[in-house]
């Protein structure tokens, strides 16, 4: 008979089966006191995503509702998406975009601080999602360096929701959650709080450790944090610009009722400059007209169109929808590539065009394991042929996508030789022939010198031509 701790194994072990089936499960990327995230690849696409995995008798302690709630709510080009939830008895997975690049933290911890430029770039764009999810209802409640992931381009993704909140206008909350350093005055003082004001205060703590590389409240204990925290004690560098210590001064209001909202923020001096640049709130598709591009692809899958068109428009988050959401995700990836080509390298084979239809993989179907496509290029909304063939040498204007290559089998490098060194059968033909006819010419002109050499020659008789009579001949 079978314990408590073998029937959860046995259990788990029935959980990852079910999710195994779509995805391929590498490592874990994040543990927390509730959940795990896990670095996994999509079985159909090979796209990798985050799996964050729940527990569902964490529920007294962990809102796992109100998360799934807020990522099903939440669609902004700075805030992680999520793609599709799968749900045992045990647990809840939300297969979630894989942010590129690295935690702020981590860039912070590498250059020390950053300069207002760049920290002007990133702390717009979390401003900017940060009041899209206000409008809607949304508050994060744990922002800090560690949920802010930041790439190389220096685009942000915010993550991690797993402390946030469903609120309403003048709603109040009492849960006390968060980064001690990070906590806002009216959680020390235990106290019901807005929401909204809350991720104000800690975005003012967040933009001061972009830009010192520190924390404003420290102390040795909770008592002295406390104090520094409720006196509003804290120092700002003098390097700084008027108009950054200003607004790290707003933000950090004390009493909350007197802190801006992020509306207020976004018009302040010092973030106006990158206000024409800021990020759009949502780029959302329209489940209504989805991507002729993409259907097509799905349906080389051997997905019904009709179930895909339903499960977005209901927004089921289901296994159709979660392959068009990573299929446009690389879509969008390759528009960014296109804008920034790199060199390619020599000797390597060029991925397959649409110029080029013959080197096109077939479709993966949905019942085979081997990932499908990955990386797609664009595909005008009508081509004509004929006109293909005379404007060879133009680009496709991107519309549309369709997949390309396998990530899963790896295209074979191709080795190059000069064309002075390449011989064609032809060319190698008639390089013999020319030197059978030279060798005969040779042969024939040494009998003639040695013909005449002989008559030349007193002693040696002549040789006399036999003569063929008619008859004979």
């Amino acid at each position: 008979m079978c314990g408590p701790k073998e029937e959860v194994a046995a259990e788990s072990t029935i959980s990852y089966e079910t999710l195994g089936s779509q995805y391929d499960i590498l490592r874990t990327i994040g543990q927390g006191s509730y959940a795990q995230v896990k670095l996994a690849h999509h079985r159909l696409t090979g796209t990798a995503v985050a799996i964050k995995v729940l527990l569902k008798e964490n529920t007294e302690f962990y809102p796992i509702t109100t998360e799934v709630g807020i990522m099903k709510r939440v669609n902004h080009p700075n805030i992680v998406s999520l793609h599709q939830i799968i749900e045992t008895e045990q647990n809840i997975f939300l297969i979630l975009e894989l942010a590129d690049g690295r935690e702020l933290f981590d860039w912070i911890e590498q250059s020390g601080y950053m300069h207002e430029g760049l920290a002007r770039k990133i702390f717009s764009q979390i401003v900017h999602a940060m009041c899209y999810c206000h409008d809607i209802g949304i508050v994060h409640r744990d922002l800090k360096p560690d949920n802010i992931m930041v790439d190389s381009a220096g685009k942000v993704k915010i993550i991690d929701f797993g402390l946030g909140a469903l609120v309403k206008p003048g709603m109040k909350l009492s849960r006390f959650c968060g980064a001690l350093r990070f906590c806002a005055p009216e959680f020390f003082l235990r106290e019901p709080y807005d929401g909204t004001k809350v991720d104000t205060w800690n975005l003012g703590v967040l933009l001061y450790f972009m830009v010192t590389g520190a924390l404003p409240f420290e102390g040795n204990t909770y008592k002295e944090l406390e104090n520094q925290v409720l006196l509003g004690r804290y120092a700002i560098p003098s390097h700084l610009s008027k108009e950054l210590r200003e607004i790290i001064r707003y933000l950090l209001t004390v009493n909350p009722t007197q802190r801006p909202t992020l509306k207020d923020i976004m018009v302040h001096p010092w973030l106006r400059q990158r206000s024409a640049s800021a990020s759009s709130h949502s780029d959302e598709m329209d489940p209504s007209r989805p991507d002729p591009a993409i259907m097509a692809a799905m349906a080389a899958m051997g997905f019904d169109p009709r179930d895909v068109q339903k499960s977005l428009l209901d927004k089921l988050y289901n296994e159709p929808m979660a392959i068009y959401g990573l299929l446009q995700c690389q879509a969008r990836q390759q528009d960014d590539y296109d804008s920034q080509p790199e060199p390619v390298q020599p000797g390597v084979t060029p991925f397959p065009t649409l110029t080029d239809p013959t080197n096109f993989p077939c479709y993966q179907k949905r019942m085979t394991n081997t990932p499908a496509i990955r990386v797609f290029l664009s595909l005008g909304s009508k081509t004509d042929s004929s006109k293909d063939k005379d404007q060879g040498g133009q680009t496709l204007r991107r519309s549309a996508t369709v997949p390309v290559m396998l990530p899963h089998y790896q295209q074979k490098r191709v080795s190059t030789l000069s064309e002075d060194r390449v011989f064609t059968g032809t060319r190698h033909n008639g390089t013999m022939d020319s030197i059978r006819s030279a060798y005969r010419s040779w042969k024939r002109w040494t009998r003639r010198i040695g013909a005449s050499l002989l008559q030349l020659c007193c002693c040696v008789p002549h040789k006399r031509r036999r003569v063929v009579p008619q008859s004979e001949a």
